[in-house]
């Protein structure tokens, strides 16, 4: 009888508790501070697959070093890789760089998305960008800095905690980390935890 009791008592609690019984994806994502003291930064190309540059050029995703974006949402959605190695370095801003290299070519980076790039528009793109990663590759050795997250340990942080508010739960929960890099080198992390699609109470 009291196993019966128990076994009732079991199945009340995950009646009850419902969907929280079943383990969700989780997807990292990252955004850094990319501002010392005046200084902008320069990164490293070495992330993981970044969802939300889908709709970024080649010529800019594909570049050995990462001037033009901080954020990252990695891909495929709900891959927790087991370690994110950030590497970066102090950089100029790009006013500095435009004294350097002339004035950078907005007009044929914003065709190149917009679909309707000349041949010369896409080489003047190239040009100037290979030049200003000739330009980094002249950073040394030692002023590179890491940051390095560990996923795996902000999911077993997370684990049994839900994000505020409602979420679409099949598509599970956002693990989001918020880097701030100090000029000395150290760096602070906090992370914060969303849904991955929030709730709607239509679905399109």
């Amino acid at each position: 009888m009291k196993k019966l009791i128990l076994l009732v008592n079991l199945v009340i609690t995950i009646v009850l508790s419902g969907c929280s019984v079943i383990p969700m994806k989780n997807s990292i994502s990252f955004q850094i501070n990319d501002h010392l003291k005046g200084q902008d930064v320069v990164y490293k190309n070495n992330w993981p697959e970044c969802g939300n540059l889908s709709g970024t050029p080649d010529a800019i995703k594909k570049q050995k070093y990462i001037t033009t974006y901080s954020r990252c949402k990695v891909s495929p959605e709900g891959y927790v890789p087991k370690q994110i190695i950030i590497e970066y370095a102090p950089w100029l801003t790009m006013e500095q760089v435009q004294k350097t290299l002339g004035e950078y070519p907005q007009k044929a980076l914003s065709d190149i998305v917009l679909g309707f790039a000349t041949e010369k528009e896409k080489n003047e793109l190239e040009i100037w960008n290979r030049k200003q990663q000739e330009l980094i590759e002249k950073i040394p050795a030692t002023a590179w800095k890491q940051i390095v997250l560990t996923p795996p340990k902000e999911v077993k942080k997370y684990k049994y905690q839900v994000p505020e508010g409602k979420g679409n739960r099949s598509r599970g929960k956002e693990i989001h980390y918020l880097i701030s890099p100090n000029p000395d080198g150290s760096y602070d992390i906090k992370t914060k935890l969303y849904w991955v699609s929030k709730y709607h109470k239509f679905w399109n």
